[in-house]
C-alpha cells in the first residue's frame, strides 16, 4: 500500500494539488474524475493498459500530463483514439481495422499515414 506522500505525488502529477487533492471524487467534474481514474491506473503495478479514447473530456494540460505519464510507462499500451496529436507522440505500431480487415503498420503514426495513403492510391 502506498504512503500519503506517494499518493500526493501521483495526484500532483495529474494536476491535483493543495486542497484539490482532498476533494471527494463525487464532487469532481467529469474531466477531473477521468484524471483520478488515470492516476489510479498508472499507479498500479501492471504492464498492459487498454485505453479507449483516453483524452476525451480532458483539457489540454491534462492531456499533456497523461501523454507524459504514458511515455514513461514501461509496459504495453493499446489505445483506441482519434486524437492525432496524442497518437503522433505515443504510438510505435498502428493496427487499422477497416471493413473487417486488419492491417498492421510497424512504425509511428506518421509512418501509418504515409503507408495507408500509398495503399489507398494503389487501390484507386
Amino acid at each position: 500500500m502506498a504512503n500519503v506522500g506517494t499518493i500526493k505525488n501521483i495526484l500532483g502529477a495529474f494536476l491535483f494539488s493543495g486542497d484539490d487533492s482532498e476533494k471527494k471524487v463525487s464532487i469532481l467534474s467529469g474531466g477531473e474524475k477521468t484524471r483520478v481514474m488515470l492516476a489510479c491506473l498508472l499507479s498500479l503495478p501492471v504492464n498492459f493498459l487498454i485505453l479507449d479514447e483516453p483524452t476525451n473530456h480532458l483539457d489540454i494540460a491534462s492531456r499533456e500530463v497523461l501523454l507524459e505519464a504514458l511515455q514513461e510507462f514501461d509496459g504495453t499500451i493499446m489505445i483506441v483514439s482519434h486524437d492525432r496529436y496524442f497518437l503522433r507522440h505515443l504510438v510505435n505500431r498502428v493496427f487499422e481495422v477497416d471493413h473487417g480487415n486488419l492491417r498492421t503498420y510497424d512504425g509511428n503514426y506518421d509512418y501509418y499515414l504515409e503507408k495507408s495513403a500509398e495503399l489507398a492510391q494503389r487501390n484507386n
